[in-house]
């Protein structure tokens, strides 16, 4: 073949993989895969995550969030088998009220100092625990309502719960950075869990799939979803960190009415 022939050919055909590749570029998905270079919170890296230093640093779910939300909700899902004796968490940003939901539909409510709960008659299982709550001097019942009720303005220390501890479910295991993206906004990474590791307890079953959300900044664990399996048998359980509305509580102010005017009564005898 003429050498300018070949020549034009291989020019031709350099032209037009540079002109595919300029083509096909912006349609490329966007995936970042992490690396030993990349940024991790402390005590997280590609291929190991430390629970318990990510808890050094006092970045926790019921303040961190804060920064990205007005009011996010903490959401938390367990086999039906398992019953859960705390649900579903939503905060208030701007005013730092939190309203958490109990076993039995209850509703507990707390800001600074101040708690408040309610239990709806209805959804008492049973006599016994109705007359558990009836001889507890804190809870008022309100006919009105057919509730019962606690409010207490001056509570103090609130006594430690699950909020945000129910990723303890995953201290047992080993996990490996897949990807990087964001969840609603927060930069996060994904893990997937990879194995059991050497010094968990000797009854933590087998992880059959399972992946979680790390925030990239805080080490906060935004979200997870895993799967054990145990004597044939599976467990599912989810966890949700999300911006959501915060609910209507002005059952809070019936809760101190109750209270107050169980308080005159009380006084007057």
């Amino acid at each position: 073949m003429d050498r300018r022939y070949v020549i034009g050919l291989a020019v031709a055909l350099v032209a037009i993989g540079i002109g595919l590749a300029a083509f096909t570029a912006p349609w490329s998905p966007q995936t970042t895969s992490p690396g030993l270079d990349e940024t991790y919170p402390a005590g997280a890296g590609p291929d190991h995550i430390n629970f318990s230093a990510l808890e050094e640093d006092d970045m926790n779910v019921s303040h961190t969030p804060r920064e990205y939300w007005d009011s996010y909700a903490i959401i938390y899902t367990a086999p039906p088998d398992r019953p859960l004796i705390e649900g579903d968490y939503y905060i208030n940003s701007n005013t730092g009220e939190i309203l958490a939901d109990r076993w039995h539909n209850a509703t507990v409510y707390r800001n600074g100092t101040t708690y408040a709960a309610v239990q709806l008659v209805d959804d008492i299982p049973n006599e016994r625990q109705r007359e558990e709550l009836e001889s507890d001097d804190s809870y008022v019942y309100h006919d009105a309502t057919d509730a019962y009720y606690r409010y207490d303005p001056r509570y103090g220390q609130i006594a430690p719960t699950n909020i945000g501890r129910h990723p303890d479910l995953l201290d047992g295991y080993t996990w490996t950075a897949t990807n990087r993206t964001t969840h609603h906004g927060v930069s996060v990474i994904t893990y997937r869990v990879t194995g059991k590791r050497a010094t968990a307890a000797d009854d933590a079953p087998p992880l059959r799939n399972g992946t979680l959300s790390l925030g990239v900044e805080d080490g906060i664990v935004y979200a997870f979803d895993i799967t054990f399996g145990r004597d044939g048998r599976t467990g599912r359980y989810t966890y949700d960190v999300r911006p959501a509305s915060f609910p209507d509580h002005s059952w809070v102010d019936t809760a101190r009415a109750v209270a107050s005017e169980n308080a005159t009564e009380s006084s007057a005898r």
